[in-house]
């Protein structure tokens, strides 16, 4: 292969394709036919941004960030919830979960898509009803009656304004949502309550709701010390919930919490127990609160406070049977050599509680409880160890409790399921090799003497059951009628490649049992952890947050898929084709890799798509978990669609081309590995005060152009980072089946901001330092013709003002921001702090002494308006910017440009200052002041002509400002978001907004 090198203009073209290619001609010196050429080219100085201030930067957060730089928005840390469950627990919530089924219904709440309504009625077929998105919290359970469901969630974001004009900060609550399901088409919110706190039981009983939450003492209209809190709601009325009574028991022991509570909620009481110890020799305590909701109109009695022994573990320590309170004691650490045990108390009434029996439980030395389940007069305790002992407990006689029999378990036991005079265990043995996961069934009807019947190991050797410890219990399902077990489970496994990473399969194992025998059956693969397994008529119906399967329940071997419907469609960014839209989506934690899914224009946001193309066909060989895939960039031209995305060792840069002319059969028509790293598609060069409203990446037809620099990226030794240089990577894909590479050196400069497209005319910016003042540089106007990426055609550089905005082609106008480096006395850092947004130094008199008087060096900038000609440029209009407004961010708009700026000024708001006029030739500028915004964390743009689509991710909102009249800007909000956004495009007058794991939104944004 040869390789062609051709001055021309100060640029080098470099070929390495399949053929040839060089410059097929440099333009310059006059102006096309009909214009008129400006006057002489004038001699731009402006002052370098990148130049060093010559002192420390002045204060946190001092310069503009790069123009390409993403924030990362979500809430605050939160405390852990504390867990759910117990026996008690299990009977309060017997009609409440994630997943209700109803006249051949299914009603699942998924962590990502909301409330999803399916018909499931025929045997081999889903369909999907109607969903209603919701914020993304974490959904707890609901109640469903009379086409009404009560949604209950815990980590409900809500937005709380500061004191600061336009500032809020985030906050959580536990939530409880009231929706309309009687059309299930359209699921309508009918009322609201917000709970302080962490959720962590309810009970619907007639009209009224009991909720028990966990305030930490930090957390939202939350109380001072921390507390559980029992409140109970009047929801008899959908529309008004309305609170009928709450009450805060906070622990009056000076020596402080030990441990989470334990909370257990029956039909007439609840039981809240604490501990209390100050890790001290102080001996600690644990008492139980009873608090009576037997009152059908919703009043809170509060009753007895019983003292017991020992700590406070979870919420398994706590039961109530046939007028018996029962609780299962743990030694404390303030108790060494304390075991175990079991007391119980007579209940005469709410207030009035007595000790009734005890009794010790026999544990080898440091080995230590970790649960007992309750089975009316029975009880059986586990102690998770290599070996696990399994104690039953006589609870026939309250009075006197007793330890009478246990057996060994090999592996340990982290849930056990009572069933009459057998007892089924789940657990898992690490030392039983490639199945380390079992099931095992026991005879219990000699509890003196209980004895093992059958067991059955399943899973790979890091197999794992789905829930936590505490909600194991509710993603098992035992369907007696026919006679199967259901165990959802994961299994990580590791990829022996060299970015070593792991991928999750995910699964159902069935299990048939009898009454004295265990036989194991396939395994059905789920999409997705299932969360729920239901039988339903001769189905099993597995849910998780992704989707909704069916599989055949006929006896024998792996269960068939019959039915699938997906509830959550992983979009990671979006591109309009025709009457289609194409979907990136990722998930590499659950080794899903990235895969594209077509749908239809008219519903891009249906979670089932028309087709879907699987990881291996786009990417091949290359692990599915290499955790870049969410990053892929897409691009479309007729009927194709490229995929530009991160080789897993990040060296090279994989292009993708697939033919979508099919909508249900898209196919990968060719694949091309680029010789280059992908940190291209991202990085625009350490750009620092820089502002430049530019691309990594533009498209002129079936051309990409991407702009690539030797010293982009992240190094964390600045010593480590090259000299500057600077390319143009051109893919010409006119010939979809024969992807063609060529790349064009650019001239010499000290930085190289990204790429904006006029037509086929690429246009880029750099600047070079003056030889005699690195403080000054002249920047300059690039511009290449990619009509023929074979042949591009270079102009000649322009000497500008400043680095371009927005350029409008048909008037030859460019708008740019110029700089001048300015110094000014100034007494102390802070005050230099805030006398510059840009590039703000400050040096001190006296060295060290940040309080005195010193120098500080700052940026000044102005927009600057120019006729643009060939080989010269001629300055038409300008406007300052002031010296305390830093610019996060420009984009470039037709005849108009949106810069989102920040003014340091006391009471200021984030805005968006609009510069237009370019095609008149007179700059204008207005400004939109955002209330409640967070430009550098958390807000996106996308420019549309004159408008600017403003999307508000601390308050998920897509708002839309409209600057066709500069002397009356519009700012309207179009619709709230239930998600964090991290992708926006536009599918004609509807704007896709991608949020990863929570899907697809599209809002309508036209007039």
């Amino acid at each position: 292969m040869s390789i062609v090198f051709r001055a021309c203009a100060g640029w080098v073209v470099l070929a390495a394709t399949a053929a040839s290619v060089g410059l097929a001609g440099c333009e310059g010196g006059t102006r096309g036919e009909g214009s008129s050429s400006p006057p002489e080219q004038t001699d731009f100085i402006s002052g370098n941004p990148t130049a060093p201030r010559g002192g420390d930067p002045a204060g946190d957060g001092a310069g503009d960030p790069g123009p390409d730089s993403e924030g990362v928005g979500g809430g605050p840390d939160a405390a852990p919830v504390p867990p759910r469950g117990g026996a008690i627990a299990e009977r309060a919530l017997r009609d409440a979960d994630i997943v209700q089924e109803k006249d051949g219904r299914l009603y699942a709440m998924s962590l990502y898509s909301g409330l999803s309504v399916i018909d499931a009625s025929r045997r081999d077929e889903l369909r999907l009803l109607g969903t209603r998105r919701m914020h993304n919290a974490t959904p707890v359970a609901m109640y469903l009656r009379d086409g009404v469901v009560y949604a209950l969630f815990t980590g409900w974001l809500h937005v709380v304004p500061d004191a600061q004009p336009g500032a809020s900060h985030h906050e959580v609550t536990s939530h409880i949502e009231v929706l309309d399901v009687s059309d299930p088409a359209e699921i309508l919110p009918v009322g609201s309550f917000d709970l302080p706190g962490k959720l962590t039981e309810a009970r619907l009983a007639g009209d009224v709701l009991h909720a028990v939450t966990y305030e930490p003492g930090s957390c939202f209209e939350c109380a001072v010390e921390p507390n559980i809190t029992v409140t109970s709601l009047a929801v008899g009325d959908p529309a008004d919930i309305a609170l009928i009574e709450r009450r805060r028991l906070i622990e009056s022991a000076p020596s402080g919490y030990w441990g989470w509570p334990s909370v257990s909620v029956g039909d007439d009481r609840v039981y809240i127990a604490s501990a209390a110890w100050n890790g001290g020799a102080e001996q600690g305590r644990a008492t139980i609160q009873v608090i009576d909701i037997s009152d059908p109109g919703g009043a809170l009695v509060e009753g007895a406070r019983v003292e017991v022994t020992g700590q406070i573990a979870g919420p398994w320590q706590v039961d109530e049977h046939d007028g018996v309170l029962r609780f299962v004691s743990l030694p404390g650490p303030w108790q060494p050599g304390a075991k175990p045990g079991i007391q119980t108390f007579s209940i005469v009434s709410s207030q009035d509680i007595a000790p009734l029996g005890a009794t010790e439980l026999d544990l080898p030395p440091a080995v230590e409880l970790r649960s007992v389940h309750f089975d009316g007069d029975r009880a059986y305790a586990i102690a998770p160890q290599p070996i696990t002992p399994v104690l039953t407990v006589d609870l026939s006689d309250p009075a006197h409790p007793a330890q009478v029999g246990g057996i060994a378990v090999p592996g340990s036991v982290f849930h056990l399921e009572p069933r009459g005079d057998r007892l089924f265990a789940l657990g898992a043995d690490p030392a039983a090799g490639e199945r380390p996961l079992h099931v095992s069934l026991f005879d219990v009807s000699d509890l003196a003497n209980p004895t093992t019947l059958e067991r059955v190991a399943f899973g790979g050797r890091r197999a794992r059951v789905v829930e936590e410890r505490d909600r194991v219990h509710e993603a098992l399902a035992f369907f007696d009628g026919l006679g199967t077990l259901a165990v959802p489970y994961r299994e990580p496994s590791r990829e022996a490649v060299p970015s070593d990473c792991s991928t999750t399969t995910t699964g159902i194992q069935l299990i048939d049992f009898t009454r004295d025998t265990l036989a194991k059956r396939g395994a059905a693969a789920t999409r997705g952890q299932a969360r729920r397994v239901l039988a339903s008529g001769e189905r099993l119906v597995a849910v998780s947050d992704l989707g909704v399967e069916a599989f055949g329940s006929e006896a024998g071997g792996a269960p068939a898929k019959v039915a699938s419907i997906a509830l959550a469609a992983f979009t990671s960014s979006t591109v309009a084709v025709g009457e289609l839209v194409v979907r990136l989506g990722a998930d590499t934690d659950a080794g899903g890799g990235a895969w594209l899914e077509i749908a239809s224009a008219a519903s891009p946001g249906l979670a089932e798509p028309i087709a879907r193309l699987d990881h291996t066909a786009l990417f091949g060989e290359v692990p599915a978990c290499h955790s870049e895939f969410s990053r892929a960039s897409l691009f479309a031209h007729g009927q194709h669609v490229y995929v530009l995305s991160p080789t897993p060792d990040y060296a090279s840069t994989h292009l993708a081309i697939v033919d979508v002319g099919d909508p249900s059969a898209p196919r990968v028509v060719a694949q091309l590995e680029l010789p280059f790293s992908p940190g291209a598609l991202y990085y625009t060069d350490r750009l620092g005060a820089v502002v430049s409203a530019s691309s990594p990446v533009v498209q002129a037809g079936s051309t990409l152009v991407i702009r690539r620099a030797s010293d982009d990226g992240y190094y964390h030794d600045e010593s480590a980072r090259p000299p500057h240089e600077a390319w143009l990577e051109l893919l010409d894909l006119a010939d979809p089946l024969n992807p063609r590479h060529s790349s064009v050196e650019l001239p010499e400069g000290a930085g190289h901001a990204g790429l904006q497209i006029d037509g086929t005319t690429v246009l880029l910016s750099r600047w070079v330092p003056l030889p005699d003042d690195a403080s000054r540089a002249r920047f300059y106007l690039d511009r290449v013709d990619v009509a023929d990426p074979s042949s591009p055609v270079v102009r000649a550089s322009v000497n500008v003002p400043g680095s371009p905005i927005a350029f409008d082609g048909a008037s030859r106008r460019l708008l740019t921001m110029d700089y001048e480096n300015v110094e000014t006395p100034v007494v102390g850092r802070e005050a230099c702090a805030r006398a510059f947004a840009s590039n703000a130094a400050f040096t001190p008199e006296v060295a060290g002494d940040d309080a005195g008087p010193g120098v500080c060096r700052g940026t000044r900038r102005a927009l600057k308006l120019l006729d643009l000609g060939d080989t010269s440029a001629q300055l038409r209009d300008e406007r300052p910017v002031g010296d305390t407004v830093a610019v996060v961010q420009a984009l470039a708009g037709e005849d108009r440009a949106f810069l989102s700026v920040e003014d340091g000024a006391p009471g200021a708001m984030p805005a968006i200052l609009v510069a237009g006029g370019l095609r008149e030739g007179s700059l204008k500028t207005a400004t939109q002041e955002l209330a409640g915004f967070n430009h550098r964390s958390s807000s996106l743009f996308l420019a549309d002509g004159a408008r600017l689509l403003v999307i508000n991710n601390d308050d998920p909102a897509l708002s839309v400002l409209d600057a066709t009249d500069l002397t009356v800007l519009s700012f309207e909000k179009k619709s709230d978001l239930s998600a964090y956004v991290v992708h926006a495009t536009l599918s004609g007058d509807r704007a896709l907004c991608s949020s990863g794991r929570a899907g697809l939104e599209v809002v309508d944004v036209g007039p």
